[in-house]
């Protein structure tokens, strides 16, 4: 087998571990996504959480924009709600009811780094098509070329 056979196969074992600790950092980050996006936990309905509430069972409340409510139960477990707009305001009578029960309540807007990341997606793939492609064919043209596949056929002159 020749130098540059050894030296192809080397690399494509570099080339398919990276490929694989791409696969798991993402794969690890999409799953801390999830359970930061409160992928854990139970969903309740609107009038089983309002049932919650009226027992006193709740510890704590997360009030989002766009209805999505958070509440930690006391003995720990957390479950998720999806009410109104007009049910998630700060002067309601929902928050009333959980400030009247001393419950710990805070209200949180929307997080603005998808728009920051969205804004920026043209800029990366600009960058991928003008400058990643080109620099990618390069190196495939490198590789073709030390691989001996690319070798010129000498002529003898005559």
């Amino acid at each position: 087998m020749t130098r540059s056979g050894q030296t192809g196969r080397r690399w494509n074992g570099w080339a398919v571990l990276a490929g694989v600790l791409a696969l798991v950092w993402f794969a690890g980050l999409g799953l801390l996504g999830w359970r930061a996006l409160g992928g854990a936990g139970s969903s309740v309905s609107g009038a089983a959480f309002q049932e919650l509430v009226a027992d006193g069972r709740i510890e704590r409340v997360v009030m989002r924009d766009g209805g999505n409510v958070q509440a930690w139960l006391r003995g720990g477990q957390r479950v998720r709600v999806r009410l109104p707009d007009s049910a998630v305001m700060p002067d309601g009578a929902l928050a009333a009811q959980l400030e009247a029960q001393n419950v710990d309540l805070r209200f949180e807007g929307r997080g603005q780094w998808l728009g920051i990341a969205l804004n920026f997606l043209p800029v990366a793939l600009f960058l991928a098509v003008w400058v990643g492609v080109p620099l990618g064919l390069l190196a495939l043209g490198v590789a073709w070329r030390r691989s001996g596949q690319g070798a010129r056929a000498k002529v003898a002159e005559g």
